[in-house]
């Protein structure tokens, strides 16, 4: 029987928070491609901020939407971590949790796999800070919005991404298909380790 350490109903929310070492994902993701490896924020530190690179949406051209995925740590050295990297598109501006705040859940847009001709599978992201606040950055805007996931209780310290690898001209390219974020292991975190970029 699995321990239910880790795992709080948040019955107002209506949202499954979940602790350290545990994995947070959503149900819309796609499924092409492989997923890359787990990159973590140094001990002790968080996800405050992130960044993505994009391709426009372009009429009668193979579009890969959502490629890359950063998130910037709280730590002295501003660490960032990317796990497994699109080939195209261009970085958007860093979108940053108020200060004091983290990272602690996330949303995909997603462009199901033969919903059109040209499918882009991961569109947009957007997190939800620890103090409510959503972050949200200007992505592409096909698909739809899937449910947030989970809530991790001390913060996101890792991420693993699902992309398929360019193709060429002979297949319909999608980059970015999932993501998954690793909670944080609780810790001290200082505020003056809050940094902005």
């Amino acid at each position: 029987m699995k321990s239910m350490l880790g795992y709080v109903l948040l019955a107002a929310a209506g949202l499954l928070a979940v602790a350290q070492g545990q994995v947070i994902t959503v149900t819309n993701g796609e499924t092409d491609g492989r997923w890359g490896p787990l990159e973590s924020c140094p001990a002790g530190s968080r996800a405050i901020s992130y960044q993505s690179s994009h391709e426009v949406d372009a009429p009668v051209v193979d579009d890969s939407a959502l490629n890359t995925l950063v998130l910037f740590c709280d730590d002295a050295d501003n660490t960032n971590i990317t796990s497994t990297q699109g080939y195209t598109g261009n970085f958007q501006n860093i979108q940053n949790c108020p200060f004091g705040a983290y990272m602690k859940s996330f949303q995909l847009r997603v462009s199901p796999a033969g919903n059109t001709t040209d499918n882009t599978a991961v569109n947009n992201i957007r997190f939800k800070c620890s103090n409510d606040r959503e972050i949200n950055g200007l992505g592409n805007t096909s698909g739809y919005w899937g449910e947030y996931s989970a809530e991790c209780l001390d913060g996101i310290c890792g991420m693993e991404t699902r992309v398929r690898p360019d193709g060429g001209i002979v297949v319909d390219n999608t980059a970015l298909n999932d993501v998954r974020f690793t909670c944080c292991t609780p810790a001290i975190f200082n505020a003056n380790k809050f940094n902005r970029h």
